[in-house]
């Protein structure tokens, strides 16, 4: 006879048939990522005239990011109070599918539009992809959230 489950505010992780609180991996596993990311930082020499003190406010800046991303990835939900138990049934998971669809089809439109009158300019255009890329990233951030907030409101 299997047991459910304890549920708890922050859950477990499960590794084999144990269970660990999530947080007991989360916090050593996104404190080493946060080392490694000032570690990294000082070696591509972006951590300024003092690598010490860049190492320690990258990994300070990196940390918590990375506990929140180790948690996520480790917790299984049916340990955390109040988790929806199917969440890809829900209303709100389809609102996200179809914003994502949408969003998706709203890029393709507009960079091929793009893409297309850029090839009819007679001279020569330097972009500096520095800027472009994160515009094409703020285009998909917007469409997703207008998307999704307008099939929000329809319900």
């Amino acid at each position: 006879m299997s047991v459910a489950p304890t549920r708890t505010k922050w859950g477990y992780a499960k590794f084999g048939t144990g269970r660990v609180p999530a947080a007991a991996v989360a916090v050593p596993g996104g404190l080493a990522l946060g080392a490694a990311g000032g570690r990294l930082a000082v070696l591509a020499g972006i951590s300024g005239s003092n690598p010490a003190l860049g190492f320690w406010v990258f990994a300070a800046c990196i940390a918590m990011p990375a506990v929140a991303l180790v948690y996520v990835l480790v917790v299984d939900r049916n340990t955390l109070i109040g988790a929806t138990e199917r969440p890809d049934d829900s209303v709100e998971s389809g609102w996200i599918d179809k914003a994502a669809a949408g969003s998706f089809m709203d890029l393709i439109l507009v960079l091929g539009a793009a893409a297309t009158v850029l090839a009819f300019i007679p001279r020569e255009l330097v972009v500096d992809l520095k800027l472009v890329l994160p515009a094409v990233i703020a285009l998909g951030f917007a469409s997703f959230g207008i998307r999704y907030l307008v099939l929000q409101r329809k319900g």
